[in-house]
């Protein structure tokens, strides 16, 4: 055997190396802690992000479609009686002109979004009330809540009587409430009270 021992050191380059080799205990402790801190770190937000996450009702999505333009040109239609003379004595009739003008009915203010359902048109809007923010889907042959979403201190109840969409917002001194149907076109009523 040779004097340094199995690996050819002497005894105090062993201790030496040893010691290089060898992490401080309190090192070990220090690491194993940070290590540990961490996954609980990780962990702890994660399960407060889904819990946050469930808490929050989710925000209406409105769909990106095709927007409908409109020109306000109004239709004119022109209607002219055949001038018409006697014989008996010279009399002229003056021309009869008769002007009627049609104005399509106006379209709901720009804040929703028109696009193509099953060939119809749909007309999807967002409605910001005291009480919250109500989201309708509107057609011809259906009105939809989309969402109701209240804000802090207020309840919201969606009713659907026939053709029709009633969302309130009930809080502890006021009340808000819209009404949607289809007549002709998208058309609601909002009512704040209290």
């Amino acid at each position: 055997m040779s004097p340094g021992g199995p690996l050819g050191l002497t005894p105090e380059q062993g201790t030496i190396a040893g010691r290089m080799t060898s992490v401080p205990r309190g090192l070990q402790y220090f690491a194993a802690w940070s290590a540990s801190t961490a996954v609980a770190v990780v962990l702890s937000w994660l399960g407060i992000r889904f819990v946050l996450d469930a808490g929050v009702p989710e925000r209406p999505r409105l769909v990106a479609g095709p927007t409908q333009q409109s020109s306000a040109v109004p239709t004119t239609t022109t209607t002219t009686a055949p001038t018409t003379t006697t014989t008996t004595t010279t009399v002229v009739v003056p021309t009869t002109t008769t002007t009627t003008t049609t104005t399509p009915p106006p379209l709901p203010p720009e804040n929703g979004t028109w696009s193509q359902q099953n060939g119809e048109p749909v007309y999807l809007r967002s409605f910001r009330l005291q009480g919250g923010v109500a989201a309708i889907r509107f057609s011809a042959t259906e009105i939809e809540p989309i969402s109701a979403t209240p804000r802090q201190g207020f309840a919201a109840s969606v009713e659907q009587p026939a053709h029709a969409v009633v969302v309130e917002f009930v809080g502890p001194d006021h009340r808000s409430r819209i009404e949607a149907t289809w007549v002709d076109g998208p058309q609601w009523r909002i009512v704040e009270s209290g």
